[in-house]
């Protein structure tokens, strides 16, 4: 079930990463461009993390996920941000 729900998360980052490229591409703002690369550092946080599943690499890898997510949510700050 872990899995599915991991996949599931890899599809939908994927696809908002290719809206968020369209979206970019018609309007040629930066926070669609700060979006795309979010969404394309979900779906690296989510590889990463099925990847992770064997326990040899476990350990090492939660660092680097965390630093992935810090740099989601900053990426989608600054795509919310008003200037």
């Amino acid at each position: 079930m872990e899995t599915l729900l991991t996949i599931a998360a890899l599809v939908l980052a994927l696809v908002l990463a290719g809206v968020s490229f369209i979206a970019y591409r018609k309007s040629h703002l930066r926070p669609a461009l700060y979006l795309l690369a979010a969404f394309l550092l979900m779906a690296i946080k989510k590889t990463i993390e099925m990847a992770s599943l064997a326990e040899w690499i476990e350990r090492d890898v939660g660092l680097i996920v965390g630093a992935l997510e810090v740099l989601v949510l900053a990426l989608l700050v600054l795509s919310l941000w008003r200037r």
